[in-house]
């Protein structure tokens, strides 16, 4: 272990690369560091009916969105349901969806304090901001 200084801010070094930059030559892998085993993937269609499916039966599902209007930014409460700026054929942000309801998807973010404390709630049946163009997920 070492103590970095990076830009004024001290971080711990383990000195354990789980990912590390590849290179060529013999596979680095060791399983005694594996936590998990993949067993599957998939990738979702493009359809929040197949969305609402697998998050059922699964868990919890990554999904890319766009998150680049000014109104997706700002969203404070409420079901964000901004049509006309939220182009759903780009996508630029990743969010967790977690559930729904008959009327919103319920999304986790990663900007701290953002929503409602990290949540939002986003109109459904409209593929708003692209939320059913690239989700998918894993078994272990």
């Amino acid at each position: 272990m070492s103590l970095l200084i990076f830009h004024n801010v001290y971080h711990l070094e383990f000195n354990i690369y789980l990912f590390p930059l590849p290179q060529q030559g013999q596979c680095t892998f060791n399983r005694d560091y594996a936590i998990a085993n993949i067993s599957e993937w998939s990738i979702m269609p493009k359809n929040e009916d197949a969305l609402a499916f697998a998050l059922w039966k699964v868990g919890p599902i990554p999904v890319s969105i766009n998150a680049a209007p000014k109104s997706f930014q700002l969203y404070s409460n409420g079901i964000y349901d901004d049509e006309a700026s939220c182009d759903n054929s780009k996508v630029n942000h990743a969010m967790l969806l977690l559930g729904y309801t008959k009327d919103y998807w319920i999304l986790k973010n990663w900007w701290g304090s953002w929503g409602e404390d990290g949540y939002m709630r986003l109109a459904r049946g409209k593929n708003l901001c692209g939320i059913s163009n690239y989700a998918g997920y894993v078994t272990v």
